[in-house]
């Protein structure tokens, strides 16, 4: 079945085209002016998005693998990188490997650096002794060891403690606004 999305950009349905804007132009809003952009930029490259897609949906190859938003994300992402060169008249620094990879690969890509993205900013909101704890973990370091550097006084309480951290960013993960896009990307 087709994605909502794609189907009213395809169709010029004026009213999927405006649930778009109103679902997913605050996003791209804030991505583009954490990143030095200004309103209009946000919009001019929301607009410019739209249209490459128009472009790779009418495609007959055009198969969508992500989400939506994955895939908006990534243009609107990858113009504005585009145009910040420009303007700072560098060279564009595209990844050789990257260059020549198929439009899965890189919807692939994409997915994978949304994810991270997702993981490490619920991360951050993390207290500072859970993001030590689970930095500890991800480190493989041995529960014995883990405890002493903490402080806590056995390996069951500092495995109770990765435990109870482990549920609060999985909970942070959760709530963030991107999870339900990422996770509902093969519908």
């Amino acid at each position: 079945m087709k994605d909502q999305n794609i189907k009213a950009i395809q169709e010029g349905d004026s009213k999927g085209l405006q649930q778009i804007y109103t679902d997913f132009l605050p996003r791209i809003r804030r991505l583009i002016t954490n990143n030095g952009g200004r309103e209009e930029d946000a919009q001019d490259i929301f607009q410019n998005a739209i249209i490459v897609i128009y472009e790779k949906a009418s495609s007959k190859d055009f198969k969508l693998t992500s989400g939506f938003y994955t895939l908006l994300y990534g243009i609107c992402r990858n113009l504005w990188g585009n145009r910040l060169q420009k303007k700072s008249f560098k060279e564009v620094t595209i990844p050789e490997d990257i260059k020549y990879k198929s439009d899965d690969n890189i919807e692939a890509d994409l997915e994978k650096i949304e994810e991270q993205n997702l993981f490490w900013s619920s991360f951050k909101n993390l207290g500072e002794d859970c993001q030590k704890l689970m930095r500890l973990f991800f480190d493989k370091e041995k529960m014995e060891k883990i405890a002493q550097m903490m402080g806590y006084s056995s390996v069951s309480y500092a495995k109770k403690r990765k435990f109870q951290c482990k549920e609060k960013l999985v909970a942070l993960v959760k709530a963030d606004d991107r999870f339900d896009e990422l996770s509902n990307r093969d519908h």
